[in-house]
């Protein structure tokens, strides 16, 4: 298995083994709204779909939303597979090219079906239902994370998951046109790639210090970079029209029932990057949720969110992620980011914490669906329905806390309600910053 550098090489990931595969399905939400879901799709009108073509037209971004619905009314309706439809054509052929899939591998992703109500009438509570506004990985689909969307969605959050087109699996869009993944990186700055590898590793403070801002310098011109700024944008833009009535139309009546001051970002890889960025730049902001994603926004390298930020990190000591990153438990790359240096491993408005046995694509719902021989090479060795009750449960636990006003104490006690969570304190920057005592001269 090679190690990843950028977010186009996360197709090393899987293996391009041919095994079938089998799944058991996704677990059931089990909070006490049953689940609505919709596909929509925004417009930013300030910005192209494609940054370099002028004449591509406003920029336009596929949703998928969870939200709660009627319990009675939604019984009704029947259970779709877990991909249907256009994503079913367009969507599933694109992971397998992506990812060098044999179409069969994925098989599970065109059959299990899924307990969600398709435009069940949404719920209403006295106190509003919170907006989640969700980020896939590169080369993955709006739908990724769907056992964590109904887990929320159940639980009273509108969940709002955004495609970034170019970057997504291929993608229809509501006039037919279908956006494929771009996959080349033609051009790139190779300081880039060299001063990721001397984030990753993390040895020498001063190698850091004089890495960050080449790395700045460099991001701009780069695929990263370009990516970086539109998914950011993209976040922002799908915020903004959320809360300022500029959403789709057929958002209306599930929005009627949000909380329009209770906002998180979520995402998973590029996607959780993204997620930590947007929620710094967004004033209602609450909590922002990182699964997995190496930050690449220069301002966030010693810096803080400012908000609440729960970090969850695949098991780097078994499973390297990034080229030249450390296999020791003392430090991961993230560790450089999110909270000043001097402040990283005292700073409580970062939870990190590390899911043993899992791979990257381990916290997206392919840690269920896929099976076979080559499942660990893909996901990790980690249980699929352990994976994800870890993940849902202290996702809700710290949006909760954070967004509203619960216990901060929970999340505490839903981390050690999951064997395979284990809480990770930056000590690798604590020994930077704590003071070394002087010898004292033996008296004459």
């Amino acid at each position: 298995m090679r190690h990843l550098l950028t977010p186009l090489a996360v197709a090393t990931l899987l293996a391009t083994a041919t095994s079938t595969a089998t799944a058991a399905g996704l677990p059931s939400p089990d909070g006490g709204y049953a689940v609505g879901t919709m596909q929509t799709q925004f417009v930013d009108r300030t910005r192209t779909l494609d940054t370099g073509d002028t004449e591509s037209g406003p920029r336009l971004l596929p949703a998928v939303v969870w939200y709660p619905a009627h319990a009675v009314a939604a019984r009704a309706a029947v259970a779709p597979t877990y991909l249907d439809g256009a994503a079913l054509a367009t969507t599933l052929p694109a992971i397998a090219r992506n990812f060098g899939y044999a179409q069969d591998d994925l098989r599970a992703l065109a059959t299990v079906r899924v307990d969600v109500h398709p435009g069940a009438p949404p719920a209403h509570s006295p106190a509003g239902f919170p907006l989640v506004v969700f980020s896939h990985g590169f080369f993955l689909y709006p739908s990724q994370n769907t056992a964590l969307a109904m887990h929320l969605a159940s639980h009273g959050y509108i969940v709002v998951s955004i495609a970034h087109p170019g970057d997504a699996a291929d993608i229809g869009l509501d006039d037919g046109r279908v956006v494929q993944t771009r996959l080349g990186v033609e051009g790139d700055d190779p300081r880039l790639a060299k001063t990721l590898q001397v984030l990753a590793g993390g040895a020498d403070r001063q190698q850091l210090r004089e890495a960050l801002p080449i790395y700045a310098d460099a991001l701009p011109a780069t695929r990263i970079g370009r990516s970086f700024a539109d998914w950011r944008d993209d976040t922002l833009a799908v915020a903004q029209h959320l809360r300022d009535g500029r959403s789709p139309e057929a958002l209306h009546d599930v929005l009627a029932g949000a909380d329009l001051g209770r906002l998180a970002f979520v995402g998973m890889s590029f996607g959780g990057a993204t997620a930590a960025t947007s929620c710094r730049l967004v004033a209602v902001c609450r909590a922002a949720v990182n699964l997995d994603g190496q930050n690449f926004d220069p301002a966030l390298y010693d810096g803080p969110v400012d908000r609440p930020l729960l970090l969850m990190l695949s098991d780097w000591t078994r499973y390297g992620l990034l080229a030249g990153q450390s296999r020791d438990t003392d430090f991961s790359p993230n560790d450089l980011a999110y909270a000043r240096w001097r402040d990283a491993a005292r700073d409580s408005d970062v939870v990190r914490v590390r899911l043993q046995g899992a791979r990257h694509l381990g916290f997206t719902d392919l840690v269920a669906l896929l099976d076979g021989p080559e499942r660990e090479a893909r996901v990790g060795e980690l249980d699929g329905d352990a994976a994800l009750s870890a993940i849902g449960d202290l996702v809700l636990t710290f949006l909760d806390a954070h967004v509203r006003d619960g216990e901060i104490a929970e999340v505490d006690r839903a981390i050690g309600r999951h064997p395979a969570l284990v809480r990770h304190v930056p000590t690798r920057l604590r020994s930077w910053t704590t003071p070394v005592r002087a010898a004292t001269p033996d008296p004459p």
